[in-house]
């Protein structure tokens, strides 16, 4: 039988149970002392055994809870029917059969209610006295019923025949037994004193047993046993009160009221550990509570006593005087009185923090904070002092979660929750669990959310403040490398004369030199001959300067324009190499700084490509677009990973060239998938 079907069963058994007990107590006239007091009791297990296994289907305590449930329904009816019978005078065999039935199911339900503490709260067995204890109730449950019957010559009459005759005089009668063994009469007072005390004792032994199971929990488990076993403390209390009433020293209704609410509160508590345990803040919330009830008890107490004993002191026997001091004094006390109940909210809830406070706290926390992790931290503790929270938990989108206050209890939820937004960005969310003095008011949402929209806006301006440092740092580094990139071109261009220009120089003064010489000896055949050599000499060193000048500055870039000098760079390339251009970049011409990046932008790419690309054929597609030069360069090369490419590969040297003019530079590449370099410069700078 599946899990689904044996909660069906069980809740139609427990329906049925709890049909017959109303009709049977509306038969019995609604016995004032038992059956609406305990109904209710064993309805409310029933009905909590309901919706913990609903909530909690694998748990076998939430199982075992409901069938507690039902069979103390059972219990409960089946007694009821006993008091109808009994009232109608049933006697002989019939009595002793309805009794025995009575007596069975009153030690079943004693049973299966310790089978419920034992195993709690996952139902998993941890020590050998709880089978123990519940087999040996089993046991007792089963047998004892008989064993009266053999050991003792009259019918013990069950329990609730016997509560009834004693609180309500009802009319027992007296059966003799018809299995009675006078030889076992030995035993017969053991058995006696079992029925009587099994009732109360075996409850106490299963709490005992709980109490030591609960050693052996972790702390998950132990958190779920927090309410029940405060429950069976007062169990334990309101049994110990129960005898002290039928001992006569406390009014009887009261003790049975009050063993009533404990067995009740038992159940409750049983089923809120299973299928909610983190609702046990709630007696947090209670127990401050009734403290700041008992502080203003006490306050008005001692404002009122005061009060009216100046009235008797200063108007003795004048009963107008007296009252009209009373009257006076509690007016000139009523402030003391606000203080010391105010005082007292402070003491039992805690403080509360203004809404202006909390704003200025969190000021100072945005003042003194510069990391951004400090920060977050400093904003959730702020919340968790300023709410009185028992815990935060501040989640940023794209960011680690912070977390103050008490660890979050497993399947605990916030009791509030706020979404940090500025504009329309949404950054994130802050939660905040139960508060540490009382419930969740109007007071707390408004001032959570106040909170929220100032957090936005702050953590929108440490982005910001992120993102400008970032830039600023690329800013310095970018410079940093222009300026090395400018000494290093300064150095090679100094390298390039002396080892070049210089030297050929230095050769035609030479030469000239010597033309001097010979035209001093008027030996014009040499002359000739030198003045010849001076010639080509002379122009072969206006060519290397000519191509000196082309390193630095393409000079058909600065005679005819970008697309000139590009188509003039790409006509020495090894591989075919198409120039596209769009509408205005062949006709007209642009800043100097612009074309300039441009040109070097293709010439370093061409230069990377043939260099690591292996490829075939080179694109190279000049356009205006908007205002901004667009230079993409598309290879069919072996490709790469733009992740894994280093610092010193050129790309790095080309952002810098193209950022100093405002432009950006986009790499796109796989390996095997050849590359795309695309630059954006603003056209007019």
């Amino acid at each position: 039988m599946n899990a689904r079907a044996v909660r069906l069963l069980l809740t139609c058994w427990g329906a049925l149970a709890a049909t017959a007990l109303a009709a049977g107590l509306v038969r019995a006239d609604a016995m004032g002392s038992v059956g609406p007091q305990w109904s209710v009791s064993f309805l409310a297990t029933y009905l909590v055994g309901v919706w913990a296994l609903h909530r909690e289907p694998g748990n076998h305590a939430a199982l075992r809870l409901l069938v507690f449930g039902c069979v103390a329904l059972t219990f409960l009816a089946v007694s009821v029917e006993l008091l109808v019978a009994v009232r109608g005078g049933i006697g002989g065999t019939a009595f002793v059969s309805a009794n025995l039935v009575a007596q069975t199911v009153s030690m079943l339900f004693v049973c299966s209610q310790v089978a419920t503490l034992v195993r709690y709260p996952d139902g998993v067995p941890l020590l050998k006295a709880e089978r123990l204890l519940v087999g040996g109730l089993a046991v007792v449950a089963l047998t004892l019923p008989l064993l009266l019957l053999i050991t003792l010559p009259d019918v013990v009459p069950a329990w609730i025949v016997q509560f009834s005759g004693e609180s309500d005089g009802l009319a027992v009668p007296t059966v003799a037994s018809p299995w009675h063994v006078p030889e076992l009469g030995a035993l017969g007072p053991a058995a006696r004193f079992v029925n009587d005390g099994l009732l109360a004792v075996g409850p106490l032994l299963g709490v005992a047993v709980t109490a030591l199971r609960y050693r052996r929990l972790d702390a998950v488990q132990r958190h779920r046993m927090a309410w029940p076993l405060q429950a069976a403390l007062l169990l334990v209390l309101g049994i110990a009160f129960n005898a002290v009433a039928e001992a006569g020293a406390a009014p009887r209704l009261l003790g049975d009221a009050v063993s009533v609410a404990c067995y009740v509160l038992l159940p409750v508590a049983m089923g809120i550990g299973i299928a909610a345990p983190n609702i046990f803040d709630a007696l947090g919330t209670v127990r401050r509570t009734l403290s700041f009830a008992v502080l203003c008890l006490l306050i008005i107490g001692g404002y009122v006593a005061v009060a009216g004993l100046l009235g008797i002191t200063v108007g003795g026997q004048d009963l107008r005087v007296a009252v009209i001091v009373a009257v006076l004094a509690a007016l000139g006390l009523e402030p003391l009185r606000r203080t010391l109940v105010r005082r007292a909210g402070r003491i039992a809830f805690g403080h509360d923090v203004p809404r202006d406070e909390l704003l200025r706290r969190l000021g100072d926390a945005l003042e003194n904070t510069m990391d951004r992790r400090a920060l977050t931290e400093s904003i959730a503790r702020t919340v968790l002092e300023g709410l009185n929270a028992q815990w935060v938990l501040l989640q940023l989108t794209a960011a680690d979660p912070v977390h103050v206050g008490r660890a979050v209890r497993p399947g605990e939820k916030p009791v509030l929750t706020s979404r940090l937004q500025h504009g329309p960005d949404d950054l994130g969310v802050i939660c905040c669990g139960p508060s540490a003095g009382g419930g969740v008011t109007a007071r707390s949402r408004l001032q959570l959310d106040t909170l929220a929209r100032q957090i936005g806006l702050a953590l929108t301006n440490a982005r910001l403040a992120d993102e400008l440092n970032e830039q600023l740092t690329a800013v310095d580094a970018s410079r940093q490398r222009l300026v090395t990139a400018e000494e290093t071109a300064r150095r090679r261009l100094e390298r390039d004369l002396h080892d070049g220009a210089q030297q050929d120089l230095a050769a035609l003064l030479t030469r000239i030199a010597l033309a001097r010489n010979q035209l001093g000896r008027s030996d014009m055949a040499k002359l000739d001959e030198t003045l010849t050599t001076l010639q080509s000499d002379a122009g072969q060193t206006l060519k290397n300067l000519r191509e000196l000048v082309s390193g630095i500055h393409e000079s058909a870039l600065a005679d005819q324009g970008l697309v000139a000098a590009v188509e003039g760079r790409v006509a020495k390339s090894p591989i075919p190499v198409v120039v596209t251009c769009g509408t205005g970049v062949r006709d007209g011409r642009l800043a100097a700084t612009v074309e300039s990046a441009a040109y070097f932008t293709v010439c370093e790419a061409l230069a990377n490509t043939l260099k690591h690309g292996s490829a075939q054929q080179i694109l190279i597609d000049l356009a205006l677009d908007d205002g901004w030069l667009r230079v993409r360069i598309t290879d069919d090369g072996r490709g790469f990973d733009p992740g894994r490419v280093g610092a010193a590969s050129g790309l790095t040297g080309l952002r810098d060239r193209i950022a100093a003019v405002g432009g950006t530079l986009q790499v796109t590449s796989a390996p095997g998938a050849g590359a795309t370099l695309t630059a954006l410069v603003p056209a007019r700078p």
